[in-house]
């Protein structure tokens, strides 16, 4: 079972033809949709046939009880959840441009309230653990507790951050010790304090890591994996995107199928960055999940990447 820890939010989607230059724009379509990092992750990881569960608090007031109910029908277990009023998703309104750029304003409100559930929970889904997901950035006290865990009994942890929600020395801490690290370039530049690639990778490497991987979009990813000493670049898919919402969130959901189903580091790498592909090709109001059969045929009708 992967167990996922973070928050889950609810998304009012707004799309336009416009571009951030037109600073105006038509609203072409608008929808609501459950995201945030780990909710998304957990929820390509059912669509992709794998068990994954939900280890935190959520609101059982009626009006949240539908994030139970996309929880359910993606096939996540809450077995691992306890009620807790204040710990409903966080809101966000998200704009999606025509050039498939977005902007998101969001509530933080309830991202300070999510907790984890019981220990005999807690105990119970790091039993079932294969793997933990965590979004480090906005997660509840007490997580980093888990991934000490994790490390003592040597369960990947795949680790997320974008932002300091948590403490930023727990953070950090989290960030230090995560077996398997994904940070996006932005975010890796604030935590090192670098710009150059190549110091961001001698500040975050150390050798109890699985990998360690800074995406950079369209630009495809940086990569360090043990016995190599030196930091490579995997290309990305060459699409035209027509909404990247939620696709790094995809990207970490691909990479751990890959690495519990026998893939190397490398092929996982693949796997994630076609599996994000495939996710933000697809026209707006299509159920923007994975598809195992999808994505071998999108790897088979498109060009290897290129690895330096």
């Amino acid at each position: 079972m992967i167990i996922g820890i973070g928050c889950i939010a609810l998304d009012h989607i707004l799309v336009t033809e416009a571009h951030w230059k037109d600073e105006k724009g038509r609203i072409i379509r608008s929808e609501n949709r459950f995201g945030g990092n780990i909710r998304n992750s957990l929820v390509a990881l059912g669509a992709l046939g794998m068990e994954a569960a939900y280890l935190g608090t959520m609101s059982g007031e009626e009006q949240w009880r539908s994030a139970f109910d996309d929880f359910a029908a993606h096939g996540v277990s809450t077995e691992f959840v306890d009620l807790d009023s204040a710990s409903h998703p966080a809101e966000a309104t998200v704009v999606i441009t025509g050039d498939a750029q977005r902007f998101i304003v969001y509530d933080d409100t309830p991202l300070h309230h999510i907790k984890l559930p019981s220990s005999e929970k807690i105990s119970k889904a790091l039993e079932n653990a294969k793997l933990v997901m965590v979004d480090g950035g906005i997660c509840p006290e007490g997580t980093l507790d888990i991934i000490r865990h994790c490390k003592v009994h040597n369960i990947p942890v795949v680790l997320d951050a974008e932002q300091f929600v948590v403490a930023k020395p727990t953070v950090l801490a989290m960030i230090e010790i995560a077996s398997d690290l994904i940070l996006p370039i932005s975010f890796s530049e604030t935590v090192t304090g670098e710009k150059e690639i190549s110091k961001i990778f001698d500040s975050l490497w150390n050798d109890d890591r699985n990998i360690v991987v800074i995406t950079d979009g369209a630009n495809g990813c940086y990569f360090q994996i043990p016995g190599e000493g030196k930091f490579r670049h995997l290309s990305a898919f060459k699409i035209d995107a027509v909404d990247t919402n939620g696709t790094g969130d995809i990207f970490h959901a691909c990479y751990a199928y890959g690495i519990l189903n026998g893939l190397d580091a490398i092929s996982s790498l693949r796997f994630a960055s076609a599996g994000a592909a495939s996710v933000a090709k697809l026209e707006h109001g299509e159920p923007r999940l994975p598809n195992l059969e999808v994505i071998k045929e999108f790897m088979e009708q498109n060009a290897e990447l290129l690895l330096n």
